[in-house]
């Protein structure tokens, strides 16, 4: 048996391809307005986010892959013919997968012909349900989770966390599919023994605002054990991280390793049924990308998992206060029918300001021999620090922004500067 080709989107406009032929050649779907840009492939499994639409109405957020019969359209005007292969793999919004499985497959044509603007047109409507019906009558068991679509965030609170993650964990143990890195049944089972394990963090706005702006300045860093705050664990930022948007984060140890898995919201703008039954089979959080990274594994500072591992780096340089939240009430309750331990959920905040930080020399920035007449802002930086045995190793410690020069001089105007403290405002000039 013939594997299936490799699913692949255009760099550009993150928009999925079309494949033609033998050799393969990648076009832009017909019904694409583009900028007319030629199309530049790349794998699906390399992307945060995809720019899909169900293919039953044409919803902007899709959630599941169905796989169906292989379905070709055939459109006849007055010169010419169009023939479209609509293939076998449809993507499907919440709204039209609860129709779908509650078989109220004419509400999906509805919602088609109300997207599309074909108005209350017979013929139009019964064309669009023979092609829904030619893929739904040969549909394969099972769904696939799509994890590239940029839902609407939606906000998680520290109360929230253990349902959350218990929801996370449940999905893991199911039956729906999960794209290629986290498929294997062996993978998702760590995964979810893991998130039983875990100790859970919910960093708040200021910690959020500084591990973003941190993670941007991320130097090259050696994974070890000691940068971890917990032995497994899951955190969730305030609000989503790095322009892949990232709200959650969890780390498992396996017996050589550890799994790094990022997370977005999913359901954002979604209400009544469909959402339920989505909380409900999936929960709040998508997994975006994984990595599996051993002890020692030197983890380039642009990667995907660096707002995670300059958020460990924050906290264990003791850049942060920790609290321990309420639990949900309803939280309480099932963990207490369930004879389950109560989870305990830290919050992470900024450590508040200590003072400020001493002058570091008197010279001016570029001529050391040369006194200084103002202070100037020295911008937040990672600097690598020693430690372990004889401080043979380094480990990169963040530096706060400071100010340089005499203690008594003014300070240098148009020097912008990002300040983060549990009190203060976010800039100073």
């Amino acid at each position: 048996m013939t594997a299936a080709p490799e699913e692949m989107a255009c760099r550009i406009c993150l928009s999925p391809l079309n494949i033609l032929g033998t050799p393969p050649t990648y076009v832009h779907p017909i019904q694409l307005a583009t900028d007319g840009h030629q199309p530049v492939p790349v794998p699906v499994r390399q992307l945060d986010m995809v720019n899909r639409h169900c293919d039953f109405c044409g919803d902007p957020h899709p959630a599941w892959t169905l796989v169906g019969g292989e379905v070709t359209a055939i459109a006849l005007g007055s010169s010419a013919g169009l023939v479209q292969n609509l293939g076998q793999a449809w993507a499907t919004c919440a709204t039209c997968q609860t129709y779908i499985d509650d078989d109220r497959t004419e509400k999906v044509v509805d919602r088609a012909v109300r997207a599309f603007g074909l108005g209350d047109h017979s013929q139009v409507r019964e064309r669009i349900e023979e092609l829904h019906q030619a893929f739904l009558n040969a549909r394969r068991p099972g769904r696939t989770l799509i994890t590239t679509t940029a839902w609407p965030a939606t906000v998680i609170t520290a109360r929230e966390l253990p349902k959350v993650r218990d929801r996370l964990t449940r999905f893991y143990r199911g039956t729906d599919s999960l794209p290629t890195a986290l498929a294997t049944a062996e993978t998702r089972q760590e995964v979810a023994a893991g998130l039983d394990r875990a100790g859970l963090f919910w960093i708040d706005d200021d910690f959020t605002d500084l591990a973003e702006y941190a993670a941007e300045k991320l130097p090259d860093v050696t994974i070890s054990r000691d940068l971890m705050p917990s032995t497994d664990g899951m955190l969730v930022w305030s609000r989503p991280v790095t322009p892949r948007q990232i709200t959650a984060a969890s780390w498992t140890t396996t017996s050589d390793g550890w799994h790094l898995i990022n997370y977005r919201t999913i359901g954002g703008g979604l209400d009544g049924t469909p959402l339920q039954r989505l909380r409900e089979q999936v929960g709040w959080l998508a997994p975006m990308s994984t990595v599996w990274v051993h002890e020692q594994h030197l983890l380039p500072g642009e990667h995907r998992a660096a707002a995670l591992v300059a958020t460990w780096l924050l906290i264990a340089q003791q850049a942060a206060t920790v609290t321990t939240a309420q639990v949900d009430k309803a939280v309480r309750k099932s963990y207490a029918r369930t004879n389950r331990p109560m989870p305990e959920v830290r919050i992470v905040r900024v450590r508040a300001n200590r003072g400020s930080q001493p002058s570091l020399g008197r010279s001016a920035p570029g001529n050391p021999g040369r006194p200084q007449s103002s202070r100037f802002w020295v911008s937040g930086h990672w600097r690598n620090q020693p430690y372990g045995p004889g401080r043979a190793l380094r480990r990169p410690i963040y530096i706060h922004p400071f100010l340089r020069g005499p203690d008594n001089a003014p300070i240098k105007l148009s020097t912008t500067v990002r300040m983060l403290t549990s009190q203060s405002a976010k800039s100073t000039r």
